[in-house]
This record gives C-alpha cells, structure tokens and sequence, in this order.
C-alpha cells in the first residue's frame, strides 16, 4: 500500500481531533451547499442558543445570519479587512441590527462554556462557484463557521514539503475563494514532518517566521521533532481550548499607515500563547504577577498586547475585581514608549492612553478608568501613592533595567495592590538585583512563569542565530619616548607630582585608546571593508556602536568618508550615507558639534523607518546607547561593537541583529546575523550568554547583619562626632554655625581626620538602615554634619581646569606615540550563537564554576583562551599537591588543545566540544580523587586507552575480559610507537598501523578482520 496524504498525516489529524473532542465527518455529510461557507443551519441554532430573546423573533435572526452572509461576501473585495469584520462579529463585538430597528450584540460562539458550542472536523470538504471547485483537506468549523482550514501533503516525497501545502492555500484557494476564509482564525500546513500555522495571505516561505510552528515552551525542539513534533503541535493547537482564546482574544490587525504598506492580521507564536494565557490565569487567581523571561527578538512587546487584550475583553476579569482593569504598560525609555503604542494602536487595543506628562499621568490612575496606559518608568517618579485597586496589572517590559534604584520602588508605591508581570530576554542575577525575586511568584518553578530560551527561538526559526567575528586592534607604543615628551610637557607647564599623577591617570582611560584618530580611520576602514564585502551585497544593513558621544560622531564622518573614497553606491547610483543616534541635550552648554545630531522623536523615527527600507541609501546609524536595546530592524545584518558591555546589556546589545529578515528583492533571507567585536569582549560574550542562575529559596551567601545593633552603633557613633562640635546649635543653619564648626576641624589636624573617618563610616550605616525607627529621631544633627562634611570636601576645581588646560595636550602626546595601528581578524574569537553554540557555552560554563577564591583577574581576552585557562585554573590547585599522572595528562590535554587553530565555525564548535569534555574529567578527576577511584583516575590520566578498552570489551569472548587491559595497553604501545605526524595521508605508515594492529590481536588469538579490527583501527585512525 502506498503511503499518500489521506492515508498519513489526514488520518492522524482526524484522529486526534475526535481524540480533543470533534464530532468528524466526510465533506459531503455536512448540511451545506457547496456554494455555502457557513453552515448554516448549525449557526441558526448556536444563535438561537446563546441569544434567547431571538426565540420569539425570527425575523432579527435572519437579518444577523443575512450580515454574516455579506461580511463573507465582501472578502472578494479585501480578505483580510472582511476577516477583522467577521471575527469582531464572531466575538460578539459587533451590534446587528433588528426588525425594529435598534441595534443589539449578539452572541454566535460561547467562549465562558465550551461545552455549549458544535465542534465538528470534516475533510474532503468542497467549495465550488469560482473557476473550479476545490477541496479542503481538513476543515475545523465551530457551530458552522470554518474557523480553521488545514492543508496536508504526503510524507513520502523529497521534492513535497509544508510548503507546498501553504502555497496551495495562498496562491490558489486564498485567491479563488476568499469568502471562505472570511471566518478563518488561522491555517494549517503540514506533511506530516513539519507543522506549521498562520494567518490569512500569510506568503510561504521555507524559512517563513510567519508561517510558525507551534509546541510548548516545556519541550526541548531540538529532541522532538519530526513526526513527534508534528503530533504535539497538532494536539496542542488544534482543539478547542486553543483556537477559541486565540479568536477571542488574540488575533490581531495591522492597518496600514501608508500606501506602501498592507493590511495584516497577526497571531501569537506559542510561547506567546501560553504566557499571554498565563497572565490572565494568575489575575484571576489574585497571583501577586510573574516573570516572562523569553529570549530576545521572539516578541515580547507583542505579548503585552495579547495578555492586555485578553484581560480588558474578559468579563470574569471584572467579575472577579468588581470592575474592568487598567493595564499599564511600562517601558523605560520614550522611544520603546512610541514603539509600544504604536503596535497596541495597530492592534486596534481599545481604549489606550500614552500620557504626556507626569501630571496626565497621575490623573489617570487616581480617576480608575480601565483602559491600556503606556508610559516610561520615569514619569513615576515622585508620584507617591495613586490607587489601592487590586484590578490594576502592571506590565513591565525590559524588566531587568526597570527594577533599578527608586524609579522602580515608585510605581511599585504608586499603585501598592496592582498585578506586577516583568518581560525580559536578559533577566539579573548579582548581589543588588534579582529580576527573578522583583516580578517572580514564589509559587513558580525557579521563579519563572515562562521561559523560553534562546536554543528554543532558534531552533524554531522566531530569531537568527548569531556570528560573533573577533578583531584586533593592535598598536606599537613608544613608551620610553612618550615618557620623556610627558616630562618636558610638566616642565614647561610647571606641574607638581600630583598634577602629574592626575593628567597620566585621566589621560590613561581607555577612551584615549579608542579616540586616535588612527584607530578610528583603521576600524571604520575595517568596517566599510566588512560591510561591503559581506553585508551590502545581501541588501541587508549595520549598526556601529561607539564609546561615547564624541566617537559616534567621529566614526560617522570616518565611515562617510571611507564610502565616499571607495564610491560605495546604491544599486540606483545614490551614495550609502551615515545616520546618528544618540542624546542630545538641548542646553547652553551643549557642544556646537552635537547639536546638529538633535533629533526630535519624529525626526528619530524618521530615520528608523528610512534605515528599514532596503531602498534607501541610509546604510549605517552610528550610536553609542540608544538604539543598542529596543530596537527591532529586521534588516540589520551587523553589529559593529567598539565600546565595553556586560552582562544584560551586552546580552542585548548582541542580539540586534538576529531577527528574521527576507531580501524583497532578491527573496533571499538572512542566516544569521553577525557582530564583529573590535573591543575584546570574548570573555564576557560568554558571560553574557551563560546568563544568571535561576535559584530557587535562599540565596548561596546570606549575610546576616543585626539591625538594632548597628543602629546603636550609628548613634554611639553619631554622638562621639557630635561632641566635637559641642557647644554649637545643629539646628542654626546660618554661615556662622559653619563658620564655627570649621574652627573645630580646621585644615590638616587629627580632629578633621577624625570626623572625616567617622562621619563616612557613618554615612554607610544610614544609607543602609533608613528608615530605621531608631534612626528618626536623629535625623537632624545627622543632616547638619552631612552639610558640615559636604563644606569641606575636595572639590577638585582646580584639577577639573587643568584638565581643561592641558587634557588635549597629554592626549594629543599619546596619540603622537602610538604607531602601525592595524586590524586583524582573529578566528580563534569567532563564535557561533547558534543553538548548539549556546548550549556549548552554557555547559562549559556550568562545569567551570569556580569556588571565590580562584584567581580571576586573567588578561586573556580570547574566549577559547579563557576557557582553557579556566580549566587550568581548577587543574593547578590539585598539581600542587598531588603528582598523580591524571592531572598531568589533563595539562598535557589542555596545551594540545591549547595549539589548535580555530579557522571557521565549525572549527569553534569542535574545541567547545573538546573543552567540555576536558572540563568534566577535571570535575569527574577530582571526585575520583577524593573517593580514592584508582580505576576512574587511570581511564581519565588516558582517555584514549579507555575508549580502546571499552571497544576491545565490547568484541571480545566473555572468558578473555580479564586480560582486555592488556590488550588495550598492548594496541597503545604498538601504536604510539610506529605511528608519526601525518601517518593517516601516507599510504606506508597507514599499513604499517594496520598491520601492527592485526599482529597485536592474533598474539591474544583474536579476530583480525571483522568488527574488533574495524573499530579499533577506526579510533586509532581518529586520535593518534
């Protein structure tokens, strides 16, 4: 029997239908017309059901069936604007007329009771009245209404994929008979081997983001996959439970704001789903909030938008709080503002409000209006208390910089009883700050809600993996020469020691470095150079990231001037320029040369969207914070990083570049995206993607410090500072009780030591114990030292106006000594953020967590380097004091790795490979130690006389296992001593191993063909 569609994947998609609860007929046994795309009979009693008033009045029942009908028709005019009527319809949004006139929602799905509703799945279902007739595969209709078309292919063919499935349903049965997709809440295309869904004139494409696969955010889709994928997306997308919220609530339209544009529908991806759902859940359950930590580019803003939308359309939301909600939306900066509302206004989110001022702000919360509210953390601040509503949700996104310092304690005290949800792709773990303990629920696994990780938006094709390409930036530097300019510079300008020490000192800051105009020519030469050869040709376009404001501009005017050079044009002839993006202030004090970079947000905005086309001639945009997180250009294909980042920032600064983007030119999509690294941040790359620990319960280190006694010790010391200025009123604030505490301290004596000491000491104990009840009622004299101390603080003025004087000088000096500045690239820190990079990474990272007294102020700044000093680190803790041959194997294992030239990504992802495995016999060499396994250590001090014993084992008669040891030592020996450098590529040297192995193995009389020889001989080949 041949396999075919109907006898594979049709049949399973049937089965596990009726398995969620379809009723499943043949096309032709349902009560319809072919000409019919509702069915009609099925809606009239739905209707009829969920509206009883329309009982006695039958003639308002046709005049709603008879608008249904003309919603449908009018697809033939504009598919999607007639899919946004009907689903408004199909939510019981929308008011139908009467026979007398008024006009009355009505209800045609029950949503609350699922169990009121038809649910019925039919396949080979036919639609005729167009050209020809077609056919459906496989058809899910909901009390009459095709709410889902499912398309199938066989599995057997190479040249029929998924696609083929998605074509049919856009070129042809989208185009012929749009009526029937006027109910459509989303399609499905599959051959039984991928599974993919989306909205209505979604365009196919085999690496189609929009087309989308489904799963849960709890499975691992590098492990399932295949068919195995296939059947638990089709059973978690395709039942009820499922399809109805995403009609409900979450399908969204995009209207288009130009004659370039479209309008579109769009639909959550899973992990949106699932986290949009989760969100409402916890409301509902009076769940204090959550934390949604999904990686970068894979959606988050949209999320909001779903989880906003479901809780304000959901009538159980204001049953349960006694009142419709108020969902802020916060962001923390204004762009990300614009940015979010302008998608929420797209999405047609009703009742929105994107205050203008704090004071807008304020009155909207204090009135209790439900609604959407979009505003930056920053308009929070000095709000003081709102609103006590329990029905407030609060909706933070980049959650990992809105937590910091005040700002995110005053919306907290803005509204004390709200629902606190955090997105981020960068959560925080350190010492001052936990996303996971600010947004997490306690009742959440590791504090997390929803994770979705990096591996997962990769493997699922939502964002792009990333190339990480390592420069170096090298210079020669005349220091004996430059010494000796430095000192006739004090000279001339007679500057004392200290003088000396302050200009060396801020003249030694890595901006210095980075600003020669030397290396600013060579690296943005390298730039252009990059960007020409591997970026422009694709349409794609760059992003460079600079130390500072004044190196933004200076790499603008270097790369403009490097394009204009090497005429690097258009394809329409027009130059490729420059844009800049950064923060401008509008002030008397602001340099001239800035002010021509002040942008107004419509100005900003302007030039987001000219960087966004891939016809205009806008190539690069320079900055040096904003735009580096937030910013979401598809058709960024590079990252220039030239300025230091860590951890979140670093994390997000990277991933830029990894959205999905096609060429609409050439049709060609991206791969991946690319970050070229002239700054040195291997090291912290691999920080960055590790990321934090997700801990549950106490922390590791829990220092545990007695208030009370440390206010004590604040007011013993308080009263000691006090009673040097005994005599003085602190409440006179007048010039003469400073004037006469000065004389109590005057300049250089051990009392103004003394009270400097203390009062720092102090000071730290405030800060950490405000509000302390035992600290308010000194809080007086507290405050009247601290301006006594302020009074006589350094001030530094006049090493601020030597700066001033001679800063340009000393740095002109270094400058003039540094020589042959020249870029290279170094492969040996190119590093793929794919999903199997990440995982490496994170492994090797989880392996080498060192205890805190391990050395780490290494100066390496190559990520392979520093892993296998890492390893060594652990490694010379145990050579010092034991001689055992594990560990010097391990080092020797290390130094040959160490050698290994790493020439291209697949190269980076072997020595990752090589590296774990070394790290965990480190790991696994010091638990055999301490448990004295003399075995274990003997098979890790030679990995390679291990493998061969458990190959020689495994071939082996039962009887002759005692002497497998031998043997295996016997085939090392032999091996080590015929075999030489490049033995493999000889044709002599290859027989001679061969025939060494054969004569070792007849001397224990064993088989010299077959599979012993052949897996022995195939490890040897491989390993020495």
């Amino acid at each position: 029997m041949a396999w075919t569609e109907s006898s594979t994947i049709q049949r399973s998609l049937l089965e596990w239908a009726e398995e969620a609860g379809w009723e499943h007929l043949v096309g032709n046994e349902l009560p319809r017309d072919e000409h019919d795309v509702i069915i009609e009979d099925w809606a009239r009693e739905a209707l009829l059901a969920l509206n009883p008033e329309l009982v006695d009045d039958p003639e308002s029942a046709e005049l709603v069936l008879h608008e249904l009908n003309q919603a449908v028709l009018d697809a033939h005019n504009g598919l999607v604007a007639a899919n946004e009527l009907v689903t408004v319809m199909l939510r019981g949004d929308h008011s139908f007329p009467t026979i007398d006139g008024k006009h009355v929602p009505r209800r045609l799905i029950d949503f609350e009771c699922l169990a009121n509703n038809r649910f019925t799945v039919a396949d080979e279902v036919t639609i005729a009245g167009a050209v020809k007739p077609r056919r459906f595969d496989v058809v899910y209709y909901v009390n009459g209404f095709p709410l889902v078309v499912a398309e199938t292919k066989t599995p057997v063919k190479q040249q029929v994929s998924w696609v083929n499935a998605a074509k049919d349903i856009h070129d042809v049965y989208e185009e012929e008979y749009p009526n029937f997709f006027a109910t459509n809440v989303f399609n499905v295309a599959t051959e039984g081997l991928e599974f993919r869904m989306a909205p209505i004139r979604a365009v196919p494409d085999p690496e189609s983001e929009i087309w989308a696969p489904w799963g849960s955010t709890e499975d691992d889709p590098r492990i399932i996959t295949g068919p195995a994928r296939v059947e638990r997306a089709a059973r978690l997308l395709l039942r009820p439970e499922t399809i109805l919220p995403i009609l409900k609530d979450l399908a969204m339209f995009r209207h288009a704001r130009d004659a370039s544009e479209a309008d579109i529908k769009f639909l959550p991806r899973y992990p949106q789903f699932e986290a949009a759902l989760g969100i409402h859940q916890k409301v509902l359950d009076g769940r204090p909030g959550g934390l949604i930590w999904h990686h970068q580019g894979s959606g988050k803003t949209e999320l909001m938008a779903f989880a906003a939308a479901r809780l304000l359309r959901d009538p159980a939301v204001t049953k349960r709080f006694n009142g419709a909600p108020t969902v802020i939306v916060i962001a923390d900066r204004k762009d990300l503002v614009r940015q979010t509302a302008e998608m929420f206004e797209t999405a047609g989110m009703p009742r929105m409000s994107v205050p203008k001022g704090r004071h807008e702000l304020f009155a909207l919360l204090r009135s209790g209006e439900p609604g959407v509210i979009i505003t930056t953390v920053h308009k929070f601040s000095e709000a003081g208390h709102l609103n006590d509503r329990s029905n407030i949700v609060v909706l933070v996104d980049e959650a990992h910089r809105s937590q910091e310092g005040d700002l995110g304690k005053a919306w907290r005290r803005a509204v004390p009883n709200a629902k606190f949800f955090g997105a981020t792709g960068t959560a925080i773990q350190d010492k001052d700050r936990s996303t996971f303990k600010l947004f997490g629920d306690p009742d959440d696994p590791d504090f997390v809600m929803s994770r979705y990780t990096p591996e997962q938006s990769i493997a699922d094709g939502f964002t792009k993996p990333v190339i990480v390409e390592g420069r170096s930036v090298g210079f020669s530097l005349d220091k004996e020469a430059l010494d000796e300019a430095f000192d006739e510079l004090a000279a001339d300008e007679s500057l004392d020691e200290d003088e000396k020490v302050f200009l060396s000192g801020k003249a030694s800051h890595i901006e210095t470095i980075l600003s020669n105009p030397e290396r600013v020519a060579a690296v943005c030469a390298d730039i252009v150079d990059h960007f020409l050869t591997f970026v422009a040709p694709l349409g794609q376009k760059a992003q460079v990231v600079a130390y500072n404001q004044n190196l933004v501009i200076a790499y603008a005017r270097a790369i403009e001037a490097e394009l204009e050079r090497r005429s690097a044009l258009m394809p329409d002839g027009r130059l490729r320029e420059v844009g800049v993006v950064m923060h401008v202030k509008d002030s008397k004090d602001t340099p001239k040369a800035f002010k021509k970079y002040m942008l107004s947000p419509e100005q900003e905005e302007a030039l987001k969207r000219r960087f966004k086309k891939i016809d205009d001639p806008m190539s690069f945009v320079v900055v040096t914070a904003k735009w580096m997180t937030g910013f979401n250009a598809p058709i960024e294909g590079v990252l220039y990083l030239d300025k230091p980042a860590k951890d979140a920032n670093l994390f997000q600064t990277i991933t830029r570049p990894n959205r999905p983007w096609k060429n609409p030119v050439t049709g060609q999509r991206k791969d991946y995206g690319r970050v070229v690294d002239y700054i040195g941040l291997a090291k912290a790359i691999g920080n960055a993607i590790a990321g934090p620990q997700v801990k549950g319960g106490e922390d590791e280190e829990v220092n545990v410090i007695d208030s009370s006694k440390l206010a004590g010790k604040f007011v013993a010391d308080l009263t000691r500072l006090l009673h040097i200025f005994s005599g003085i009123d602190t409440a006179d604030s007048s010039f003469e009780s400073l004037a006469a505490a000065h004389e109590r301290i005057p300049e250089g004596s051990s009392q103004r030591t003394e009270f400097i000491e203390t009062f720092v000491a102090l000071q730290t104990v405030w800060e950490f114990l405000d509000p302390h009840p035992m600290l308010q009622p000194f809080k007086p004299q507290y405050f009247w030292l601290a301006k006594v101390y302020e009074s006589i603080r350094p001030k530094e003025v006049s090493k601020a106006f030597l700066w001033a004087r001679l800063g340009a000088k000393t740095t002109s000096l270094i400058h003039s000594h540094m020589a042959d500045v020249a870029v290279k690239t170094m492969h040996s820190k190119t590093v793929t953020l794919d999903a199997a990079g990440l995982a490496l990474v994170k492994k090797i990272a989880e392996q080498l967590r060192l205890p805190d007294d391990s050395p780490t102020d290494t100066q390496s700044d190559d990520v392979y380097q520093e892993v296998l000093d890492s390893i060594e680190t652990r490694l010379k803790r145990r050579l010092a004091d034991s001689e055992s041959p594990v560990y010097k194997s391990l080092a020797e294992r290390i130094e040959k790795l160490r050698a290994k030239a790493i020439e291209n990504v697949e190269d980076s992802l072997a020595f990752l490979e090589a590296a774990l495995k070394i790290a965990q016999d480190v790991v696994a060499a010091d638990r055999a130690a301490e448990l004295g396994d003399e075995e274990e250590l003997e098979r890790i001090s030679d990995p390679r006389r291990g493998a061969l014993t458990q190959i020689v084992e495994e071939n082996t008669p039962p009887g002759l296992h005692k002497i497998v040891p031998d043997i295996a030592h016997r085939i090392d020996s032999i091996v080590v001593q015929v075999a030489y450098t490049g033995w493999t590529s000889s044709d002599a040297g290859d027989k001679q191993v061969r025939r060494e192995l054969r004569s070792a193995l007849k001397d224990y009389s064993l088989p010299i063909k077959g599979e012993l020889f052949d897996r022995t001989y195939a490890y040897v080949r491989e390993n020495y």
